[in-house]
């Protein structure tokens, strides 16, 4: 690709994501969740995740699986530093200790299910074509109308996936699948 293409998709890529929702696991298993804009850096990131700590002197680390990268370079964007349009990034500290976070942030704290809600609140919900990505507004789309909705319950200590279509319609098998007790 020519660097002008690259260029090219890479600010409808932006246009398209105005935010990066990116989350931080805790070694206790607890997770901060912060939204971003794509071109601020991994400094700022650090900075939200240590305002945030129970002990803000606490020598840390942040990185992304797998392979194991850590995010040493404060002045690379998010966008450089593959953390976009949302990624999970993984706090690491030599320290130990029973909490990472400052108390207040643990009384309220939400369910895995709401944050998910959170999130696709601000991700547009389909693409659009990359020929009228100029004309896409930053209003949020609204919802459909009800009684259309998907309703899925998961588990929240599991990421969602795509949902793949069901077939329904059984008369039509392939040629060479052999089902026993039919000829």
């Amino acid at each position: 690709m020519t660097k002008a293409l690259r260029e090219s998709q890479m600010k409808d890529k932006m246009d398209r994501y105005p935010r990066v929702v990116l989350r931080v696991q805790f070694p206790d298993r607890r997770v901060l969740q912060g939204f971003f804009r794509p071109l601020e850096t991994v400094a700022a990131l650090r900075h939200f995740v240590k305002i945030h700590l129970q002990d803000p002197q606490l020598p840390f680390y942040l990185f992304i699986a797998p392979p194991k990268t850590i995010l040493e370079d404060p002045t690379a964007t998010l966008f450089q530093a593959d953390l976009f349009p949302a990624a999970l990034v993984y706090f690491g500290s030599d320290a130990k200790t029973d909490s990472y976070l400052e108390r207040l942030l643990l009384d309220s704290s939400v369910s895995a299910l709401q944050a998910d809600e959170a999130i696709a609140g601000c991700m547009p919900r389909s693409s659009p074509p990359s020929s009228f990505s100029s004309m896409v507004t930053e209003e949020p789309l609204p919802d459909p109308p009800a009684g259309t909705r998907e309703i899925e319950e998961e588990d929240p200590n599991t990421h969602s996936q795509a949902h793949k279509p069901v077939r329904t319609d059984t008369g039509k098998v392939p040629k060479w699948l052999k089902l026993p007790g039919k000829k």
